[in-house]
């Protein structure tokens, strides 16, 4: 089971919907905090948190156009066509902000929330023409479930926490929209 609660949310504009008649995104490549609490941050999550919030993106059709910095150079990704009123594109900064790996063993015997996985990010949405910030948002996942899969390389409590992460996100770009 996981769990993700939106924690802050803020717009730079006075609109209700922040976000309303951008038809584009571009999604930077995922940052980690300097932080001594996210030492233990696996190497790599973060371009994957980049990769799903991107293919997520697409896939569920919240943007005409979904561009992952990762895969194009950034220069190609950010020219705009200021000239037209139809190309506004949103640029997305994520940054994690916090993590805890939980404690497979509190899950197992304990269960209710104990050791759970968490990852926390911050999510900052920019015009790219204009470089203003227009709206901002935190979100935290958890993963506070029994069942792990094996061989796939990957610690599934983060890839779950961070998925529900980027549902939390869409949602909130919907509601935003």
């Amino acid at each position: 089971m996981t769990i993700c609660w939106p924690a802050t949310s803020t717009a730079a504009q006075t609109s209700n919907k922040p976000l309303t008649g951008y038809n584009a995104i571009i999604v930077e490549k995922a940052t980690v905090e300097k932080n001594p609490k996210l030492a233990k941050f696996p190497a790599g999550y973060d371009t994957d948190l980049q990769q799903k919030i991107a293919a997520d993106l697409q896939k569920k059709g919240v943007f005409a156009e979904v561009i992952d910095a990762g895969l194009k150079p950034s220069n190609e990704a950010l020219v705009v066509d200021t000239n037209s009123p139809n190309d506004k594109r949103l640029l997305l900064s994520t940054t994690i902000i916090d993590f805890s790996p939980g404690n497979k063993a509190l899950r197992y015997t304990i269960g209710l929330g104990a050791g759970a996985t968490k990852v926390k990010a911050k999510f900052v949405f920019t015009d790219a023409a204009t470089g203003r910030e227009i709206f901002n948002t935190t979100l935290q996942g958890k993963f506070l479930g029994f069942v792990t899969i094996h061989g796939t390389g990957k610690d599934y409590g983060i890839t779950e926490a961070s998925g529900d992460i980027v549902d939390g996100l869409i949602r909130v770009i919907n509601k935003n929209r």
